[in-house]
């Protein structure tokens, strides 16, 4: 994938990104291109359908309008909001030129001089980064303007003809990444000054403006590169997300730095995250879920996610609920590469409108493998995982466990119990869950005589009630401090084989609850295992996902 050449995963990311991207997966295609008129196309060119090195794009939020930085034709092009999901479609608009033929640089505010991003804010106000006229050019209205239109204000620079580069607080020197907030505050990477500017009500402010802030540098006067949470390395891509987290990306820093509450911050602030490095002093470049190598932009959707554009390897990492990730955290998916290799696997967030969202495992170990099939593990989590947020999910049991556990050689699915019922309750959730047991096995290569059940407190009440409820499905159960509700029929499961935990102390479900279970099953002429911790209270299931023995026990199970 060619990121400069071709504007075709980048129309995909940017042109929707505040909104949700769902659902996503790795390599997914793009929807469309601009610039060619096929995918396989790659000549350059100066007209009103063709590019020359695109290096940024921008959509208007109000009339859904698509700009286009042609980088190396020293334009801007805008299509329509039609126009831009057809491929291969003509610009309607160019600024920066006075036709679609023409390509010469210049510097007054009619031309540009290298364009390398632009952003247009919620009123529709399109800002470009013209880096070798170091300076930021603002087209108010810039859906309406006609071709050639004369930018209507310009920062970085006291008016439109001056180009010099400086280290002040008026100025600028090679500016790249541009993005607007929420609250109209306009950011800025000064790449050659190693700092990232911030203007306040920035469309309020006139020509050649002072910054109201700085980060990177601890004055507006210094402009040395470094590597620490306080320095920056050739900064190119700046996205503020709706919590106010700034995230800056480094060139040769390779990485991403996040800044919180980025709108309070002091001059010269440190930052208090970062992707793509384990932590503020190492900028390697990695070819890995948690490397990067030259990172090029930064940008975001409303879900949390992260994207970055990893320009020496060719593909955009994403990463679900950024800001909350420790540093050096694995990305969730990759974009124009198939896969990761053979690094960590890492659990994806699966949104599925007709059951239930969950956490998917595809394992990479083939040794349980029969005939093409997998082993697949259902878990169910306790009552703190419940909601609408899958990422809980993780906090407890089986999926806390399971990033990165490469030799693990089952299918996990890890449903989310939306937050107004529970795994037991009569209100349709068990249609759900077994509705999904369905979409699983057409969807993915499972094993339907090797289906196995487990789940921890309220999940390990909801293990037994969905068995009870659909008992054909199961191979094997495992509930975790667990107990069931009155009248239940416990004869429906007495021939699956079940490996039962609890804690002997647990005071929020007493083992005499647990022990009810387990002798009616054994009146019933059932012949459960039972297994106590006389140390343990409600908490039995971080020592029972981390027992193997459990694991191997499952693939001696099944359904008969």
């Amino acid at each position: 994938m060619k990121f400069l050449r071709h504007i075709v995963l980048f129309e995909i990311l940017m042109s929707t990104l505040l909104f949700t991207q769902s659902p996503l997966f790795n390599n997914m295609p793009a929807n469309g291109v601009l610039g060619q008129s096929s995918f396989t196309a790659n000549i350059s060119g100066t007209t009103a359908s063709s590019l020359n090195s695109p290096s940024g794009v921008a959509v208007d939020p109000i009339t859904g309008k698509l700009f286009v930085v042609d980088r190396y034709n020293n334009r801007v092009l805008r299509w329509s909001s039609t126009a831009k999901m057809q491929n291969g479609s003509t610009a309607e608009a160019v600024f920066g030129q006075s036709d679609f033929i023409t390509a010469s640089s210049g510097s007054s505010a009619a031309k540009f001089n290298d364009p390398l991003r632009a952003y247009v804010d919620n009123d529709g106000r399109l800002w470009v980064s013209d880096y070798l006229n170091n300076r930021l050019l603002r087209f108010d209205d810039a859906s309406s303007k006609s071709t050639g239109a004369s930018a209507d204000g310009v920062l970085g620079q006291s008016n439109f003809t001056s180009n010099a580069g400086g280290t002040t607080s008026t100025t600028m020197k090679g500016p790249v990444g541009v993005f607007v907030d929420k609250n109209g505050t306009l950011w800025v990477s000064d790449r050659l000054n190693h700092r990232v500017l911030r203007f306040d009500n920035a469309a309020t402010k006139a020509n050649g403006a002072i910054a109201d802030g700085v980060l990177g540098q601890t004055d507006f006067t210094t402009g040395t590169s470094g590597l620490s949470a306080t320095k920056m390395n050739r900064p190119m891509g700046v996205y503020v997300d709706t919590e106010d987290h700034l995230w800056v990306c480094e060139d040769d820093n390779n990485r991403v730095i996040r800044f919180d509450s980025a709108s309070t911050k002091k001059n010269g602030a440190a930052a208090d995250g970062v992707l793509g490095q384990p932590d503020f002093t190492t900028s390697i470049k990695s070819y890995s879920r948690n490397g990067v190598s030259n990172l090029r932009g930064v940008f975001g959707d409303a879900t949390g996610r992260i994207y970055l554009v990893d320009e020496s390897w060719h593909r955009i990492l994403v990463f679900n609920h950024a800001a909350s990730q420790p540093n050096g955290a694995f990305a969730d998916y990759v974009l124009g590469q198939p896969d990761f290799g053979s690094d960590p696997i890492i659990q994806q967030e699966i949104y599925d409108v007709s059951s239930l969202n969950y956490l998917f495992f595809m394992p990479r170990d083939t040794s349980a493998v029969v005939n093409g099939k997998f082993p697949l593990i259902i878990s169910m989590h306790g009552i703190g995982e419940r909601g609408s947020d899958l990422w809980k999910v993780k906090g407890e049991g089986l999926p806390k466990i399971l990033d990165g556990r490469n030799s693990f050689p089952f299918i996990v699915v890890s449903p989310q119990c939306p937050s107004t019922t529970e795994w037991y309750y009569n209100g349709g959730i068990q249609q759900k869950m077994n509705t999904l047991i369905d979409s699983l096995i057409a969807r993915y290569p499972v094993d339907t005589n090797r289906i196995y059940l487990t789940g921890l407190s309220m999940g390990g009440i909801g293990t037994l009630d969905l068995a009870i409820r659909y008992p054909k499905r199961f191979a094997a159960l495992i509930p975790i401090a667990f107990r069931i509700e009155d009248g239940w029929d416990l004869c429906k499961i007495k021939d699956i084989p079940m490996w039962a935990f609890h804690g002997e102390k647990d005071d929020i479900i007493p083992i005499s609850k647990a022990y009810a279970v387990i002798n009616a099953l054994v009146v019933c002429g059932g012949n459960p295992t039972f297994t106590t911790y006389s140390d343990l209270y409600h908490d039995a299931w971080t020592r029972t996902y981390n027992n193997p023995a459990i694991y191997d026990w499952l693939l001696t199970k099944t359904k008969q």
